[in-house]
C-alpha cells in the first residue's frame, strides 16, 4: 500500500472517531445548554468535566486530522 493510500486510511479514521465523539458532545445537556442561550457563557455543571474532556479530544483529532491531510498532500506531490 502506498503512503497516499495509508494516510488516506488513517484520516478516515480519525474523522469516524471525532464524529462519534462530536455526537456525544451533541448529546449532552451541556451542548443543549449552549444551544439554548447561545451569547451567554453557560456555567459548568459538576457532570461536565467529561464534557471539556470530549471537547478537547475533538480538537486533538481536528489537529491529527489536518496534519495528516498536508502529509497526504506533501506524498501525493512526490508521487506525480
Amino acid at each position: 500500500m502506498n503512503k497516499f493510500q495509508e494516510l488516506s486510511d488513517q484520516i478516515k479514521v480519525l474523522i469516524q472517531a471525532r464524529d462519534f465523539l462530536k455526537a456525544k458532545y451533541e448529546a449532552s445537556e451541556f451542548h443543549k445548554r449552549k444551544e439554548k442561550y447561545p451569547q451567554t457563557a453557560v456555567p459548568p455543571g459538576p457532570h461536565d468535566g467529561e464534557i471539556y474532556k470530549l471537547l478537547t479530544a475533538i480538537q486533538q483529532l481536528d489537529k491529527y486530522i489536518k496534519e495528516l491531510q498536508e502529509e497526504q498532500f506533501h506524498a501525493l506531490k512526490e508521487e506525480t
